[in-house]
């Protein structure tokens, strides 16, 4: 393995081309699962460090983020959005991906705070123009062959036209006991996979759209704005009841 602080580390990432970057040259040692199976296996223990979503990373004890890494946007995400035919106020009913909490969580914020409409979340439907939330590779196959008919409220944008922010979807969350050797080794991952960007598209179908997700919609750092937007999401998380207020605040190493 590259890093040698990160050799018999028990790895998981999420599958999805925005978290190729920051595992690159270690991915023969990583598992990937969608977000919500890989937090639940986290927190079960399986794994000491994982890219998790944030919803996921605020409810675990004794956990720290690596600082100046993450998943996150500043405006449009492009990669977790809701797809509807009707106007945005006259949808009664949205079908939720199950692979990501952190997303329904975000879309129930914004439904709730921002645009105060409280359509009914399922899981699934039998109607197949149902208003539905579809996150990672498939929402980015979604929107390059559209459907007619479909509008796109992007998640991402939503939230930087509401708050300002940016978001933040998805971070290392490693176990306090492990090395302060650890942090560094993901954060040297990550430097050369972002330096290999145009390569890693081109082993997309469509190499330019994929390099213009990679440096366009998505960012990779985890600075004061990204700290500001996280705090901001716990706080609403908890005005909504969606999360138990009073627990841990996000530490970083």
């Amino acid at each position: 393995m590259p890093a040698s602080a990160l050799t018999g580390l028990h790895i998981g990432c999420v599958p999805y081309l925005n978290a190729r970057p920051l595992v690159w040259g270690i991915e023969d040692h990583v598992a990937f699962e969608v977000p919500s199976l890989l937090a639940e296996r986290f927190a079960a223990g399986r794994y000491d460090v994982a890219l998790i979503p944030v919803f996921e990373a605020f409810r675990l004890p004794e956990v720290t983020m690596v600082d100046g890494l993450s998943i996150s946007c500043l405006g449009a995400v492009r990669s977790v959005i809701l797809a509807h035919r009707e106007p945005l106020e006259d949808i009664a009913e949205i079908v939720l991906d199950p692979s990501s909490r952190t997303s329904a969580n975000l879309l129930r914020v914004l439904l709730s705070d921002r645009f105060r409409l409280s359509p009914h979340l399922v899981a699934a439907s039998g109607n197949p123009d149902a208003a539905r939330l579809i996150i990672g590779d498939p929402a980015l196959a979604f929107q390059n062959q559209p459907a007619p008919g479909w509008h796109i409220l992007d998640l991402g944008q939503a939230w930087h036209e509401w708050t300002g922010l940016p978001f933040v979807f998805a971070a290392w969350t490693i176990r306090q006991k492990l090395s302060s050797q650890v942090p560094d080794a993901f954060r040297n991952v990550a430097d050369a996979g972002l330096a290999h960007r145009q390569e890693i598209a081109a082993r997309e179908a469509d190499p330019a759209a994929a390099l213009a997700y990679l440096t366009r919609a998505i960012r990779f750092g985890l600075g004061d704005p990204e700290k500001q937007a996280l705090a901001r999401f716990r706080h609403l998380l908890e005005q909504n009841d969606l999360l138990a207020p009073g627990g841990q605040a996000s530490e970083f190493v």
